[in-house]
């Protein structure tokens, strides 16, 4: 199904965000001045918002609907 295959591409981005947001947090010259916001952290929020959209839209699969052509 076209929809599952999005929920798994949009996971994976998730899960690429987190890894660039846990590197961000290491970072060096973050952390002397602490800026108060990033694009790095502007994007996770997006991912997630983008993920909320996508569950809903899956949420409305049913089982005959996996075996459709």
């Amino acid at each position: 199904m076209e929809q599952l295959e999005l929920l798994e591409q949009e996971l994976f981005m998730l899960q690429e965000n987190i890894e660039r947001l846990k590197a961000y947090q290491k970072d060096a010259e973050n952390q002397k001045y602490k800026p108060y916001q990033s694009r790095v952290v502007g994007e996770f929020k997006h991912r997630i918002i983008a993920l909320k959209q996508r569950l809903t839209l899956v949420s409305s699969i049913t089982t005959s609907n996996l075996f459709k052509k």
